[in-house]
């Protein structure tokens, strides 16, 4: 199955913790949560879904926005956020949508380009 999210990729970013009123609380921080939920509804109309003992292959391209300052021939952006933290963004989202368990997950193919619109192409297969 393939889809194209039509967004600009946002990497994951670390859990927050605070303490308020003597409780220890964790949360997602604002942009990772509706990044996720930005794929989600991109996703919820897929009638797909590979169960826990289905291996599977994930391929996503990110196409960030180039910044004025990057020189049009520089196609491939060598600056942080890291790939892994755009993966994780996207496993998270389709974690329990598309699959039971991002566990599931063999065989993975990432990159990161400059592209104009900012999206995430991304293709999650079954393995034979």
């Amino acid at each position: 199955m393939k889809f194209t999210i039509y967004t600009e990729p946002i990497p994951k970013a670390r859990a927050r913790t605070v303490v308020r009123n003597g409780r220890v609380m964790s949360f997602t921080p604002k942009a990772t949560a509706e990044a996720e939920a930005t794929i989600r509804a991109q996703i919820a109309d897929s009638k797909t879904f590979y169960q826990k003992d289905t291996p599977l292959m994930l391929s996503v391209t990110f196409y960030v926005s180039r910044p004025p300052s990057v020189p049009k021939k520089r196609i491939l952006p060598i600056t942080r956020p890291d790939i892994d933290n755009y993966i994780k963004t996207v496993m998270d989202a389709i974690n329990g949508y598309l699959m039971a368990d991002d566990s599931q997950v063999c065989l993975l193919v990432a990159g990161k380009k400059y592209g104009a619109p900012p999206r995430i192409e991304f293709e999650i297969e079954a393995l034979e």
